[in-house]
């Protein structure tokens, strides 16, 4: 089982970030079931430990911590590195065409959620509201909206995502023909 007392914290290791790709692995919609996938969420995107090490050092990333064992992670991102993430650039173009509070996303500087994921011994504890709250506490002052985009079918996601009250803001498709629904967080209320 697991302690009480998981952290909620800044990645700052080399052995976090790389404890952050393992997880990230090991929740790909690829390695799951289709039961668990549906089930329990997944994740789409694949970070390059370099590219993660790049955008870490632009903003670091909040991470849930058991002991020295990484148990989550909320990965964000700018504008410069959506063309680092392959499965990433569409979702930025398509997230920079939707509106929030009647401003184009692509003429805002907002913060991009580049991945949020909970090992599967650790859900159901709200961490991914702890390290969103974590997130927003970090970045708010910089940036006035946090911006992500969820496969349509990632339903466990989405009701997460709305839970913590962000905003559904469009529906689109990919040029891979995957349907992203883009969602929003208003920072400044």
């Amino acid at each position: 089982m697991f302690k009480q007392d998981v952290r909620i914290t800044l990645a700052r290791k080399k052995t976090e970030l790389k404890q952050i790709i393992d997880l990230q692995r090991a929740n790909l919609k690829a390695a799951l079931s289709e039961e668990e996938a549906t089930d329990q969420g997944f994740v789409t995107a694949v970070h390059d430990y370099d590219v993660l090490e790049e955008m870490n050092s632009a903003t670091a990333a909040v991470i849930a911590k058991d002991g020295t064992r990484v148990v989550g992670y909320a990965l964000a991102m700018t504008r410069d590195f959506a063309d680092k993430v392959p499965t990433l650039t569409a979702v930025w173009e398509i997230q920079d065409g939707a509106e929030l509070n009647g401003e184009i996303l692509g003429n805002v500087n907002y913060l991009g959620m580049g991945q949020v994921c909970v090992d599967k011994e650790y859900r159901g504890r709200k961490l991914v509201d702890r390290m969103y709250k974590y997130l927003r506490t970090c970045y708010s002052l910089h940036y006035p909206y946090l911006i992500t985009s969820i496969d349509e079918h990632n339903t466990r996601s989405r009701r997460v995502h709305q839970r913590m009250r962000f905003q559904e803001l469009r529906t689109a498709t990919a040029p891979t023909g995957q349907e992203w629904v883009v969602v929003g967080w208003d920072w400044r209320k």
